[in-house]
């Protein structure tokens, strides 16, 4: 990362903070019977340049091991109870940023804010 800011101050850009590149995330879903539906793209943060402390300041990921999944649906079954699935979709690209962060646009990503930050 630090050799990609001394490019860009060969160059003569002016960098005044450090940025985190974003990266293009893209993905084709198909039909059942594999024909194309659409085409999906998101922006993401390149995860690897965050720096704990500076970026970001906790890391949770709230999984379940397939054991505890397994011990739950043996005691439904067992104790005649009902279980739901749920998935949360959009629990982390919705998540609030704590920290001031700055991103560096990926090439065809052109935003007119005429030098100021957003």
């Amino acid at each position: 990362m630090l050799e990609f800011y001394r490019n860009l101050q060969r160059q003569g850009v002016d960098v005044k903070r450090k940025q985190l590149i974003l990266i293009w995330s893209s993905k084709r879903k198909r039909h059942a019977h594999g024909s194309l539906s659409k085409h999906k793209a998101r922006l993401c943060c390149h995860g690897g340049q965050q720096q704990w402390g500076v970026n970001f300041y906790e890391t949770y990921a709230p999984v379940v091991g397939w054991a505890s999944v397994r011990t739950m649906l043996i005691m439904s079954t067992l104790y005649n109870q009902n279980t739901r699935s749920i998935d949360f979709v959009l629990a982390y690209p919705q998540a609030e940023i704590k920290s001031v962060t700055y991103l560096h646009l990926p090439a065809g990503v052109i935003i007119n804010n005429h030098g100021q930050d957003l």
